[in-house]
């Protein structure tokens, strides 16, 4: 029933647990997402955002950031694992993911933003970010051996509702969102070096870490 619910929601899984693949290299692509809110935030502050609105999401930054990056790490242990600990394993993804989403989701609302342009350019990119977390929160019972049927179920429709995007399908949602114009000259400016990338694993490990 599971490889059922799979296949038919979630055309990257190639009916398997590939779908580990997949997420390690999404995860990989929302740290740097992440971290570039921050840093877009920083850019402007005086101009169109406040010390008080840095401050807020300096510390969601971090905080995200940090779920995140301990969410990779147990992504590369789940792959190491054999069968009985990666259920272990799999209860802790799934908390790093909601810590995560907890994260983005009180920030938006946390900011007082007065210029347009920026506060839609933060919300957009916040935005794809956060759906993309909330994406791959949802994946995790469909995977998970222990969870209830009830759970899947749930877990199906809301993936079939909103399906994670892959990770390339990620960065090119989040670079076109982060470069589009704005019409403000110190936003668009901001934005124009913020694109990130993806590259393979072993591109990563060849450039010992550097590359993302």
């Amino acid at each position: 029933m599971l490889a059922g619910v799979l296949c038919g929601t979630l055309t990257w899984t190639a009916c398997s647990t590939a779908w580990i693949g997949e997420a390690e290299q999404i995860v990989a692509a929302l740290v740097p997402a992440a971290a570039n809110i921050v840093a877009l935030v920083a850019t402007l502050q005086g101009k169109s955002v406040s010390a008080s609105d840095l401050e807020t999401i300096q510390n969601a930054g971090s905080q995200a950031g940090a779920d995140l990056q301990l969410l990779q790490s147990l992504i590369g242990a789940y792959q190491k694992a054999d069968a009985p600990a990666q259920l272990g394993i799999l209860n802790q993804i799934q908390a790093a993911i909601n810590a995560a989403q907890s994260t983005m989701n009180g920030l938006l609302p946390a900011l007082h933003i007065k210029d347009a342009a920026t506060e839609a350019k933060i919300t957009a990119v916040g935005g794809i970010v956060l759906s993309e977390i909330q994406s791959l929160a949802a994946i995790v019972p469909l995977v998970d051996p222990s969870a209830s049927s009830g759970m899947m179920a749930t877990a199906a429709r809301q993936v079939k509702k909103q399906p994670p995007l892959s990770a390339s399908e990620f960065v090119g949602s989040y670079n076109a969102t982060m470069t589009a114009k704005t019409g403000n000259a110190d936003l668009d400016h901001a934005t124009a070096g913020m694109k990130i990338h993806l590259h393979g694993k072993f591109a990563r490990w060849a450039s010992a870490g550097l590359l993302k």
